[in-house]
């Protein structure tokens, strides 16, 4: 087995390997021979088939395993021995000629690989003389309360009132099918519950905002609520089984049997204790100061990513490299066949930023020895499902079976792992350099995350 290389130019390279007879002729006829042992053909016993007629019918194919085995063993090898910094796979050169494998005049077989090679570049903007800015939250009083008030919202109970209608009540509406605008003789009947501030014609919900308990309106059931489809009104405002199919007209006329309005849970020690379900906060000014403590870690760690966002962009902004961008784009093409002519120009700007990116933060995380741990990973996605399944207590047995489950899935533990060696290389480079503080407002920094997320989606 010979593996050679021709360096084209800095970025790009040919990689040459010859897989000769020796190399791949035992794992051939290792192959045949068990494949001998499963062919059961017409005439001969189960294994005992004439190697000659196994040859012909699997030979082909038992042959280019046994090259490709080696020639993929060999590439790697090389590419690992020889500290290859490829981007991508090796790809087979242009206009190559199609290899035929035949097993009655085998030879040594010649490939020849284009590959592309990572710039190499000297990191600049990530040494201690280096500085970002952080925004520094300030978390007010409002904030804490409108908390405060979600929760007594959450923990409060509805209560049926006799007042005038508001935005937010829940109104039980007994309704009757009409007919040339008079209740219809036999009429259909339902009953349903709508939020006020759901019911879509602004007049009639204003007519509505007007009245009290007992109250009459007309309307079109099809269009009472907002955004409702025929089939939710039939399911919930008519209560008609699925495959019922009968005839009902639009207009009715509803008689408001109740008003329902959220009492909010009264503010007291009594509440935040019930709030958190915490044995040493018991009083409400304990309550305030947790709640705006757990609120600033949590917009610490916002902020945090919307530096870590502004590293990143400074990061390949002040480490310009050459990319092997036509050896990138046919490599694209080849790896995946949903690629067209027309995506691979419109994607590929943001493909070879987001390539630079993960070059430079391998280096970040090759300077500070980042690592990502097996168990780190599992805690990770434990504490996601923790999060998914949020105050509902589904048992510990019934969370190990749901993370084990996750822990098999690729896709999700490549992403996991990726989330986790980014922000541990982040971390790992706040220690390093200089960070300077902002002071904004809650509402300054909502603003530049929104202006984030426009720009990153184009806006």
């Amino acid at each position: 087995m010979q593996v050679t290389k021709q360096d084209i130019d800095t970025l790009n390279t040919r990689i040459t390997v010859v897989i000769e007879q020796a190399d791949y002729k035992d794992k051939f006829e290792s192959t045949l021979q068990k494949q001998r042992q499963k062919t059961e053909l017409k005439g001969f016993r189960k294994g005992k088939t004439p190697l000659s007629m196994v040859k012909k019918l699997y030979g082909e194919q038992a042959l280019a395993e046994a090259v490709n085995d080696k020639l993929q063993g060999a590439l790697y090898e090389f590419i690992t021995e020889e500290k290859l910094e490829v981007l991508g796979d090796p790809i087979p050169t242009e206009n190559h000629e199609q290899i035929q494998f035949d097993p009655n005049n085998m030879s040594d077989y010649t490939f020849t690989f284009d590959a592309g090679l990572a710039p190499a570049f000297d990191l600049k903007g990530a040494s201690e003389n280096d500085s970002y800015t952080k925004c520094d939250i300030a978390i007010d009083d409002k904030v804490v309360e409108d908390e405060l008030m979600a929760g007594q919202k959450r923990m409060g109970t509805q209560e049926s009132v006799d007042s005038d209608i508001e935005e937010k009540d829940i109104l039980t509406v007994k309704a009757i099918e009409l007919e040339n605008a008079k209740p219809k003789a036999k009429g259909f009947e339902t009953e349903f519950k709508i939020m006020t501030e759901l019911i879509a014609d602004d007049t009639l919900r204003k007519s509505v905002l007007k009245m009290k308990k007992g109250g009459k309106f007309s309307f079109d059931i099809y269009k009472l609520e907002k955004d409702k489809d025929e089939t939710h009104v039939r399911k919930y405002l008519l209560n008609l089984d699925e495959d019922e199919e009968r005839e009902i007209g639009n207009d009715f006329e509803g008689t408001i049997a109740d008003v329902s309005r959220l009492k909010p849970a009264e503010m007291n020690d009594e509440f935040i204790q019930k709030y958190f379900n915490n044995e040493e906060i018991k009083t409400v000014e304990d309550g305030k100061k947790k709640i705006k403590e757990d609120i600033g870690k949590y917009y610490d760690e916002q902020a945090s990513k919307l530096m870590y966002r502004d590293i990143m962009d400074a990061l390949i902004e002040k480490n310009p490299m050459e990319m092997p961008e036509e050896f990138l784009k046919r490599w694209l093409k080849l790896s995946n066949d949903k690629v067209t002519d027309e995506s691979l120009e419109k994607e590929f700007p943001d493909f070879v930023k987001n390539l630079k990116w993960t070059l430079i933060k391998n280096k970040l995380a090759k300077d500070a020895d980042v690592k990502v741990e097996a168990d780190e990973i599992k805690n990770a996605m434990t504490a996601r499902v923790h999060s998914y399944l949020g105050q509902y207590n589904m048992g510990a047995e019934y969370v190990d079976n749901m993370v084990q489950k996750l822990m098999q899935d690729r896709e999700q533990v490549n992403k996991l792992y990726e989330e986790i060696h980014a922000d541990k290389v982040f971390k790992a480079l706040e220690e390093k350099i200089k960070i300077k503080k902002d002071k904004v407002s809650l509402e300054q920094f909502q603003e530049k995350v929104q202006t984030l997320n426009a720009k990153l989606k184009g806006g």
